[in-house]
């Protein structure tokens, strides 16, 4: 065999190894990067005529309130609960929590269940080149207590069977637009005169 022959086949044959190996580590290392992350952030508002209670919706919300007072003749709106969560591109929010305040009078001991879910949150280009956030999709629903008969023991305490319904919003797919607070959905509760709306906002995060 022809010695320096075989040194230049040696020699490529390792120079295409350590370019192979290069690519790969490469495409690895790429493919290891984290997705970017985003602070999910829902309020639930209640809108209702009681005078005994006065508006305390925080500035972030004025331009929601501004929607809200145009479209519902309400004279109070309220924020009733904030609920903060992170998820990450393409992630997917499953929350379950207890409410003593969700369409309920103040002096209830019953309390309802909420939960909320969101999924394939993604960021992506509207028609205008805008970034979006799209949700595919957004669940909210709430287990409440629902007096459905009374009756009175023999001293006079008044008994209540209470049965809990379920009330909710799915939105299959929705868009909206980043760091703005956005209105999602209404609900209506055992409440008279009262309206439940839930503003959704998604802030990106800086790792």
């Amino acid at each position: 065999m022809n010695k320096p022959n075989f040194i230049f086949n040696a020699a490529s044959f390792l120079i295409l190894c350590f370019l192979s190996a290069a690519i790969s580590f490469a495409q690895t290392d790429q493919r290891a990067q984290a997705e970017p992350s985003y602070e999910v952030v829902l309020q639930v508002i209640s809108g209702s005529n009681e005078t005994a209670q006065k508006s305390n919706l925080p500035a972030n919300l004025s331009t929601v309130t501004k929607n809200l007072k145009n479209n519902f003749s309400f004279s109070n709106y309220n924020l009733s609960s904030t609920y903060i969560s992170r998820v990450a591109n393409t992630g997917n929010i499953d929350y379950k929590t207890v409410s003593s305040n969700f369409g309920q009078n103040q002096n209830s001991e019953t309390p309802s269940f909420l939960e909320w879910s969101l999924g394939n949150l993604r960021s992506m280009p509207n028609a205008s080149g805008q970034n979006t956030i799209q949700l595919q999709p957004f669940r909210f629903g709430a287990r409440m207590p629902i007096v459905t008969s009374s009756s009175k023991d023999e001293g006079g305490k008044i008994n209540s069977v209470i049965n809990y319904e379920s009330i909710g919003l799915t939105l299959q797919r929705v868009s909206l637009p980043v760091n703005a607070p956005t209105l999602i959905g209404t609900l209506s509760t055992q409440k008279a005169n009262e309206t439940i709306f839930l503003v959704l906002t998604v802030i990106p995060v800086q790792e």
